[in-house]
């Protein structure tokens, strides 16, 4: 698959976001790659607010006519227009909209990236794995090596989420969750995580 535009996934709230956000977009868009930034092509709130207020909405239509119209554009370009995404991870606690943009990617069978330079986690040193996991733990943590792994996401046949969902078909068929065999579980997941 051919990656021609990326969808920056990542938090935008204050001016240190903006400018990582930005120094990503200059790095993709050097590499060759279109890119959908959503603080350059998206909406911003307040202004569509205002725009939509003219033509006589009243403040609660407005609200609701503004929050739908960022999320689908949001969801069409994840989903429909790029195709692939990068998910910047920096931050205390991962921005939600950067995340659930991150997993629309990767369910639409898209290749996903994470650049992640932060050290700060959850989990002993580790991020959530239902966030990393999406793209089989590989994290990159310098803005340069985006590029790259994108190009190495190019040349695989089968999406990271269809191998994911194959594994959990083998692995899973016979649990219960009423009786977790956790030694037979951990035997196949040393073949299917460690020798695979």
């Amino acid at each position: 698959m051919k990656i021609k535009k990326v969808y920056i996934a990542s938090p935008l709230f204050n001016p240190k976001e903006l400018e990582l956000n930005q120094e990503i977009d200059d790095i993709l868009r050097r590499a060759g790659y279109e890119t959908f930034l959503p603080q350059r092509d998206g909406f911003l709130y307040v202004e569509l607010l205002k725009q939509i207020k003219k033509v006589g909405c009243s403040d609660e239509e407005a609200e609701r006519i503004a929050l739908n119209l960022i999320t689908h554009l949001d969801v069409y370009e994840v989903c429909e227009d790029c195709d692939a995404t990068v998910l910047n991870l920096n931050g205390r606690v991962p921005d939600e909209g950067g995340v659930t943009e991150g997993g629309l990617s990767f369910r639409s069978e898209k290749p996903l990236v994470i650049y992640k330079q932060d050290s700060r986690s959850l989990i002993m040193g580790k991020d959530n794995p239902l966030i990393t996991g999406l793209t089989g733990f590989n994290i990159v943590n310098k803005v340069d090596d985006i590029p790259l792994k994108l190009k190495e996401l190019e040349s695989l046949i089968e999406s990271a989420y269809s191998r994911m969902i194959k594994t959990a078909r083998l692995l899973f068929k016979d649990y219960d969750p009423q009786n977790k065999n956790l030694e037979a579980l951990a035997r196949m997941g040393g073949e299917y995580f460690l020798k695979g």
